[in-house]
């Protein structure tokens, strides 16, 4: 019961840190508020019992993306335009396209939750996740080392850029 407890709280926490994130008008608690979401989401990978994500996304996302995105906005310094300028007049159609997307996704979701079966699964462990990432997914997994490479390597463009 208090592992439910805590999911919903951290799930709680995690949608309003994300919305702070969203309407803040300073780029460094805009980052701050990002990593703050990105290790509640750990947390919940955590209380889902999948360690191994949970430490991969503190580990990647929590910790690389956000510190080269503190890079980014700490030595570029944007402009910061007012947020009544950052709305555009197709506001609108973007929120009714949102809704007739979001709609019959979340209503498949339902269904298909409905239909999953009561009877447990094997479990797979560590070992067999580091297989798949070193034997068939290896390359996508390398891949990703590369975005966040290139992340980098933006992150220092505009940073010389800016001078």
């Amino acid at each position: 019961m208090t592992g439910m407890v805590l999911f919903f709280a951290a799930a709680g926490a995690l949608i309003a840190s994300s919305i702070a994130m969203l309407f803040t008008r300073q780029f460094v608690r805009s980052v701050v508020l990002l990593a703050f979401s990105l290790i509640l989401f750990g947390g919940l990978f955590a209380l889902l019992d999948a360690t191994f994500l949970a430490l991969l996304q503190l580990l990647v996302y929590a910790g690389a993306t956000t510190m080269v995105l503190v890079f980014v906005v700490m030595l570029s310094r944007p402009k910061v335009a007012a947020f009544s300028t950052l709305l555009q007049p197709q506001t609108g159609l973007a929120a009714f396209v949102v809704v007739a997307v979001a709609y019959p996704l979340v209503s498949t979701l339902l269904t298909l939750a409905g239909t999953l079966s009561s009877t447990s699964q094997p479990v797979a462990t560590t070992r067999d996740l580091a297989y798949a990432l070193l034997g068939p997914y290896a390359v996508p997994f390398e891949l990703a080392s590369v975005v966040l490479l290139a992340a980098l390597v933006g992150a220092v463009y505009l940073a010389r850029e800016a001078e």
